[in-house]
């Protein structure tokens, strides 16, 4: 039960930064891409840098604060990238016709 609330609350918030921040999308679906792949790539990475991380922490207490908060930014980021690019998607695809023969209007 978690694990797909957890997912609907980042994938929520991912939706809210998607709409409230219009300026941080991407501009182009090549970047949109390489965020995906980045985001995938962070996420790959985190187990390796929570063991880096985790290691210079003094307090065993503040571990799982760490833990949570680095799982949670990563994976809004995956989210968010993928919010990015099936928007990008369906703009392109379900947008308005861009050219072709007018359409003739009867008088």
């Amino acid at each position: 039960m978690l694990e797909p609330a957890m997912f609907l609350g980042l994938g929520a918030v991912a939706v809210w930064v998607y709409v409230r921040y219009p300026r941080l999308r991407p501009s182009s679906i090549l970047l949109i891409v390489v965020h995906v792949v980045g985001s995938f790539g962070v996420f790959a990475l985190l187990p390796t840098l929570l063991g880096f991380l985790l290691g210079l922490l003094p307090l065993h207490a503040v571990q799982p604060y760490v833990v949570l908060l680095l799982l949670i930014l990563t994976l809004t980021y995956v989210l968010l990238s993928w919010v990015w690019l099936i928007a990008r998607i369906l703009r392109d695809l379900g947008g308005t016709p861009r050219g072709g023969h007018p359409a003739a209007t009867e008088h």
